[in-house]
């Protein structure tokens, strides 16, 4: 009766479900029949469902499940003991037809593939289950897209026994009316209704706590030590250790131990040596048979060493990660054992008995390793290729699994695979099948093998041999199952649908989820920490993949979606690394300008450029520290162990690009000119606004050419640019992909000499400026300031002319600038009131000349300055009298800026001025000056700390006239060195929350209706100086204030800080504000007390993240620019501070070059 019931219903089945009874009756064997249903359902790729239930003898039930699709389908599945009632998981000893691996549905349930289809689009399922008379099955299928498909909106359940049956029948007619009126709709309307499950969506992310992911330790060391006896011992062994795998890992366990006593040093050598091998430069078989099992089970003794490594010695985090990466995880028991036995089910399957695969099979059976991933992956592309054979030596060749490579192991495969057409299904299926059992040992970081070990899973008997693996207790849980379904399955939806967060969200997520077991002194799992690290490692790099992948595609996305792809990016990163506090700042700010970009809130775009600058800077610094790091130890086990010369050249680089990092600087890059279109930003920044004709030289950083001289006009075209280095001799353009402050002092230094300067933020155009290298061009400013052009110069480029009127460089002749030397006037330290030119420089002058000038709220710090010529008078007190005879012999020792041992001797020489002793008269005037300026008094210089250190910055001040670059930069302008004169202005530093320069005419467009402004966290030398990044910058008209514009936000990583009350001895200098000589910033500022960096977080800052705070704020320093302008009657460079009370200070102005 039953089969008759199935039979009518099958007839109302599509044309493309027709083969469905014939297909599961073929698999009866003769066996009785229980039960048998045939369902039609509703979903678009599922149309049709046959369910035969066969008595296998005693208890045991035999089920054959077939299923019309369209697309690849999984059974979820568990037994019950009544309809309705709790799930529970079949007993041990079940089997099934699936050649592929059974996963963990959560506690109570099973995930079982289906075969692949046939050529009527049916797709079969065998289970035999044992004990299992007095049960009924309960089902949905799954779809490739993790649709869950139920009938009637209710799960399914199939009875395996008649009293079973019975027992739904009166279960069912006693209730559930809801189901019953489901399905009676559901016949009224012809068999159709909506798919109980939406396509895929995004997951919800959870709330989590940033501040979790800060890991202090970790990361790799600077420099690139390792321990030479180990690299020895390593190099010595390698001859055993290449007899087999299984020899190659018992000898790294004997070893490891060791490697981890020596800390990084050992490691580094394991990890160089591991890499080497993965990289398939050492050998791996030589005259030796050995079983899969024995290397998986000798892998397994590694893996569980470094997982024991990753969790106690947290200062080992990087460097132990990069060394499992390169191993597969392996493991005991028939895990290892079935790479031997299921290759002999594949053969026989598919009647592939002879040829390459024989070959393959005795090599598996002699010796498996890594190399057979490769070619499990080859002979699957080769046939979804339609039999190609150059996609099988491609895909090998990808992974350097060349032909000689194949001919080198003790079972040589030499013969090229020859499949006929009629094969392919069947080796298809059974190959991707045989794939996850090579991962399962061989990969570190495969996905789906790496969640299976945690999740728990089974695997048919095969040659007798079954594997039932236990989810890891409590990490398994159903959240993790369910983000790592969901995120296999969008792994595949995204290549059709383009959008890669719906695989990249459930991925980071997982593993956030992990988090708590990962971390070094995390939660306890036993022996089973290595599972879960081996999940989080294939995590971080699927993650990395999908990013790979979606590169090409991200002009389709909204730049929103973007923000949030380089977010899961960064996060990815954040998780894996050591030492991470300032990616985890990074982070933070991403995080916030990613929700405003999705909420189209404000400056985003240019705020989101800021924190893109960062994020650059630091994965910059990351691949330099890695590369110092692994770079010399590979160089030398490499040479120890005659690795070819080209893979030890690129070593670190390749690890470098394999790091998850790497994709993200992808991201960042393609993300650059979204963000310059959104924030309406050009492709340049126009520092120094003059045309320039000259010949285009190429350097990586400026400051390894600041000192030399150019024989002709030149174009300099620099990688980096810090900010505080000299412009040399000749250049008369200066172009970077840097990102220097407007006001740093290499910008005013350009703009001083009238040298072109700007920044270009498309790369391609800087590298095509970079082609132009030899070529004699002209570079020409936009007035707007964000774009420029650089053009040939054809014709008579003797001819051509630029606003700077330097077609070729001139040299200066000797002296002419001149500066009149300013003798001592017999005090030794001066009250602000008695200041004046001829004491002191315009540092202290221009200052004093605004006290009661500026509104009450503009405040001026309290000031004393030690006059021009007061060095001289030290230098002539006879406590001074030796070191006075140094330094003039010192002194007649020098030759000019161009003498080769110039740096060698400027050193002797400012050491020789900071051991002068303090002048008792040059104390008591300066204790007399501060009680009249109302500054506390340091003490006696070698009686009190504070008073020795305050001597110190007052010494160091004089020496810094012998700098460097200040004695170099007098001899390119011809300036005499011996006519500058050195005041030293004696202040209260102020304890900045921020600091500010404002120049009152915009620089970069020369309009003096409008000022300009920048702005960083904590002291201003952050501004002036070396510090890469920028400060926030904003331009503002003098005749409406509140209009002001923010044009960049800032994106320095540090912040000076004074933790105290303290003091600071500035330069003022006679030469500083010498037209065409550009002094401002040659000499030094010293704070008495060192100050301190600080990361900054802009995520709480309100200079960024409050908008209103930030308006009222700037608003306000340019009303200081406009007073102060007024007051002194010309342009300004004006340098200033806000303390945490919100008050000003102005501590330097300085008419505007």
């Amino acid at each position: 009766v039953e089969a008759a019931a199935a039979a009518a219903t099958l007839a109302a089945l599509p044309v493309s479900a027709a083969g469905l009874s014939e297909a599961s009756v073929a698999r009866d064997n003769g066996m009785a029949l229980v039960h048998c249903e045939v369902a039609k359902l509703s979903d678009k790729a599922i149309t049709g469902f046959a369910a035969r239930v066969l008595d296998a003898g005693g208890n045991a039930r035999r089920v054959v499940l077939a299923a019309a699709c369209s697309e690849a389908v999984r059974l979820h599945w568990g037994l019950v003991s009544r309809v309705g009632g709790p799930w529970q998981l079949p007993p041990q000893g079940w089997t099934s037809s699936s050649p592929r691996d059974s996963q963990s549905g959560g506690d109570t349930a099973l995930v079982t593939d289906f075969e692949d289809a046939d050529a009527e689009g049916v797709r079969l399922l065998e289970l035999v289950l044992p004990d299992a008379a007095r049960k009924s099955m309960a089902f949905v299928l799954r779809t490739q897209t993790d649709r869950f498909v139920k009938l009637g909106g209710r799960d399914m359940f199939l009875p395996l026994s008649h009293e079973t049956a019975k027992d739904m029948q009166a279960s069912d007619g006693e209730g559930n009316h809801e189901a019953k009126e489901k399905n009676r709709k559901h016949s009224e309307n012809g068999g159709r209704d909506e798919p109980e499950e939406e396509p895929l969506e995004r997951v919800v992310r959870k709330e989590w706590d940033l501040d979790a992911l800060r890991f202090d330790a970790g990361k790799l060391p600077d420099g690139g030590s390792f321990d030479a006896g180990l690299a020895d011992e390593v190099s010595h062994g390698e001859e055993g250790c290449q007899r087999s795998l299984m020899h190659r890992y018992n000898f790294a366990a004997e070893r490891l131990g060791r490697a981890a006593a020596a800390g990084h040093d050992g490691l580094v050598v394991m990890f160089t040596w591991f890499r080497f091998m993965a990289m398939r430069q050492l050998v791996i078989n030589r005259n030796y048979n050995i079983k899969p099992r024995e290397i998986s089970a000798a892998q397994e003794k590694v893996t569980m060493q470094l997982a024991e490594i990753h969790r106690s010695r947290p200062e080992l985090w990087e460097i132990t990660r990069l060394t499992m990466v390169t191993i597969g995880r392996g493991g005991a028991g028939n895990i290892g054992q079935r790479i031997r036995d299921e290759i002999l089910d594949v053969q026989q399957r598919n009647n592939c008995k002879g040829g390459m695969m024989e070959e393959w099979h005795q090599k598996l059976h002699n010796n498996t390793c890594p190399d057979d991933v490769v070619i499990c992956e080859a002979l699957i592309e080769y046939i979804e290729s339609g039999l190609d054979i150059s996609v099988y030596w491609a895909r090998l060749a990808k992974d350097r699994v060349t032909k000689d490579r194949l001919a080198s192991y003790d079972r040589k495969i030499t013969s090229e695979p020859h499949f006929g057409k009629e094969q392919c299904v069947g080796l298809l299926r059974d190959l991707r099948a045989y794939l996850k059992t090579l991962r399962a040992v061989h990969s570190g970081a495969d996905l789906d093998s790496a969640a299976n070990a945690v999740l728990g899973y089974s695997q048919d008997s095969c040659q007798g041999k079954s594997v039932q693996v236990s989810p890891v207790a409590e990490v398994a849980s159903d959240r993790l199952h369910g983000l790592l379904v969901r995120a296999r399955c969008a792994a595949e939806v995204t290549r059709s649908q383009g959008d890669p967060l719906l695989a990249l969200e459930p991925m980071i997520e997982a593993r956030w989820e992990l988090r708590p077991w990962v971390v070094p002194g995390g939660r306890d799992v036993g022996n089973r920490l290595r599972d879960v690290i081996y999940l989080d490692l294939s995590l971080e790099s699927a993650i990395r993949t999908m990013i790979e992948g979606c590169l090409a595609h991200l002009g389709s996305c909204e730049p929103a979606d973007v923000m949030l792809i380089v977010g899961v990016a960064l996060e990815n990163v954040t998780m894996s690394a050591g030492g991470n506090s300032e990616l985890l700042l990074c982070l933070k700010e991403w995080r916030l300008v990613a929700k405003a970009a999705l909420e189209s809130n404000g400056d985003w775009a240019l705020r989101a450029k800021a924190a893109m600058d960062r994020i650059r800077r630091e994965l910059a610094d990351q691949s330099e520290h890695c590369s110092r790091c692994l770079q010399t130890p590979a160089a030398e086990l490499g040479k120890r162990l005659r690795i070819d010369g080209h893979i030890l050249r690129i070593f670190a680089e390749e690890v470098v690009r394999g790091g998850s990092a790497a994709p993200l600087s992808q991201l960042l890059r393609a993300l650059d000119p979204i963000l310059r279109k959104v924030a309406n930003l050009g492709s340049w920044q126009i520092i120094s606004p003059v045309e320039a004709c000259g010949r285009v030289a190429c350097v990586e950083a400026l400051s390894s050419v600041q000192y030399a001289v150019y024989s002709e006009a030149t174009v300099l075209v620099a990688q980096k640019v810090g900010g505080d280095e000299e412009i040399p001799d000749g250049v008369v353009a200066l172009i970077t992909m840097d990102m220097p402050d407007v006001l740093s002092h290499v910008a005013v230094r350009a703009r001083n000499e009238k040298c072109f300067f700007a920044a270009v933020f498309d790369a391609a155009k800087f590298e095509e400026i970079c082609g132009l290298e030899g070529v004699y061009v002209k570079c020409k400013p936009s007035p707007g300031g964000d774009e420029a052009a650089v053009e040939r110069v054809t014709g008579d480029v003797q001819g051509a002319t630029t606003s700077n009127g330097a077609a070729h460089v001139v040299a200066k002749p000797s002296g002419s600038l001149a500066l009149k030397r300013v003798d001592f006037g017999g005090e030794f330290a001066l009250a602000s009131s008695a200041f004046s030119l001829k004491v002191a420089g315009g540092k202290s002058c221009n200052l004093n000349g605004l006290r009661g000038r500026l509104p009450d709220w503009v405040k001026l710090p309290a000031s004393v300055v030690i006059p021009f010529g007061g060095f001289d008078a030290a230098l002539k007190q006879p406590e001074n009298a030796a070191g006075a005879r140094q330094i003039q012999a010192l002194l007649a020792e020098l030759r000019g800026s161009q003498d080769p041992q110039a740096e060698a001797k400027l050193a002797a020489i400012r050491q020789a001025v900071q051991a002068l002793k303090p002048p008792q008269a040059l104390l008591s005037a300066l204790r007399v000056a501060f009680k009249a300026e109302g500054l506390p008094w340091q003490g006696e210089p070698g009686e009190s700390q504070s008073g020795t250190a305050a001597w110190l910055a007052i010494t160091g001040v004089w020496a810094s006239k012998w700098n460097d670059r200040a004695y170099i930069s007098c001899g390119k302008t011809g300036l005499d060195h011996s006519s500058i004169s050195m005041a030293v202005l004696c202040q209260q530093v102020v304890q900045a929350r921020y600091a500010f320069v404002i120049h009152t005419t915009n620089p970069s467009t020369g309009n003096a209706d409008e000022l300009y402004a920048e702005v960083v966290c904590g002291l201003g030398e952050t501004l002036v100086g070396n510090y890469s990044g920028r400060a926030l910058g904003f331009t503002a008209p003098k005749g409406d204030l509140s209009q002001v514009q923010v044009k960049s936000f800032p994106s320095k990583s540090v912040g000076l800080y004074v933790e105290k009350p303290t003091l600071i001895f500035r330069s003022d200098s006679n030469a500083e504000d010498l037209e065409g000589y550009a002094g401002a910033g040659l000499y030094d500022s010293i704070i008495m007390e060192a100050s301190t960096h600080k990361p900054i977080d802009y995520s709480s800052d309100p200079l960024v993240s409050d908008p209103g705070f930030r308006a009222e704020l700037l608003h306000r320093i340019a009303d200081v620019g406009c007073h102060i302008e007024k007051v002194l009657g010309s342009a300004q460079d004006i340098e200033g501070a806000v303390d945490a009370d919100g008050s000003i200070y102005v501590v330097q102005t300085r008419p505007q070059v």
